[in-house]
């Protein structure tokens, strides 16, 4: 079914294309033939590296950071309930905002565009973390403390299983906003990437060029969503 629905929706394009004859709608050929000769021309491959590199350094820490204040979020009492005001207040600014001052605390190039993977990432990471690991069945809880597990035990054997599927959920929709989130930061801060490819076709009005780097960008984050699923359904096996 999934490659009747592909079939049916370029030949939808390829008709639409061939009758508006507009070059704001290069047909499925023209898009394929631009995307041959940029990975004849090389270019196409070093721009997927660069923004894979800056996606996944920047959500690597996002991940990390994620996890771990999540955690001290969920677990922490009192004491860290401005911990999650801190980010439900930062949560709702878009990473395109913060675009101005990454460049200028970092200047232009790669640590920009991770800074702003880093803020795009860790919001859903931090949160789904927070959320299912302070909302673990009580009956689990009891039944630990009745068999004298102690804190670190209860943390790792129950809460940390429990709130796995959370966690993982998490951590694939961070991954999703760090595509988006590079992509942003490429196409006003950096000399490299598929968002700087994107917008010099843009400016000089190529507009297959800029469909390759489009259909690029939802191929990539695509691999990476089925081998992030694949992970956590060996890993998390329990998950639903």
């Amino acid at each position: 079914m999934v490659g009747i629905t592909l079939l049916v929706v370029l030949l939808g394009w390829e008709l639409t294309a061939r009758l508006l004859a507009s070059p704001a709608l290069p047909s499925p050929l023209e898009v394929a033939s631009m995307a041959a000769w940029l990975m004849g021309e090389g270019t196409l491959l070093t721009d997927v590296a660069g923004s894979l590199g800056r996606v996944l350094s920047g959500y690597a820490l996002a991940a990390v950071g994620g996890l771990a204040l999540g955690a001290l979020g969920a677990l922490g009492g009192r004491w860290t309930a401005g911990l999650r005001a801190v980010v439900e207040v930062l949560r709702p600014i878009p990473p395109i905002a913060w675009i101005p001052l990454a460049l200028l605390w970092f200047g232009l190039g790669d640590p920009s565009a991770r800074f702003i993977v880093f803020v795009g990432a860790f919001s859903p990471i931090f949160v789904q973390t927070c959320w299912a690991l302070s909302r673990c069945p009580p009956g689990y809880l009891e039944l630990a403390r009745s068999v004298g597990a102690g804190p670190w035990l209860t943390f790792r054997r129950v809460r940390l299983p429990a709130a796995a599927p959370g966690i993982a959920a998490g951590l694939r929709t961070g991954l999703g906003l760090a595509w988006t989130s590079v992509i942003a930061a490429e196409l006003v801060g950096a000399q490299s990437g598929l968002g700087y490819r994107i917008q010099m076709h843009r400016l000089v009005l190529e507009t297959d060029g800029v469909m390759v780097g489009m259909a690029c960008i939802g191929l990539c984050g695509l691999l990476m969503d089925l081998a992030a699923r694949t992970v956590e359904r060996r890993v998390v096996d329990w998950s639903p």
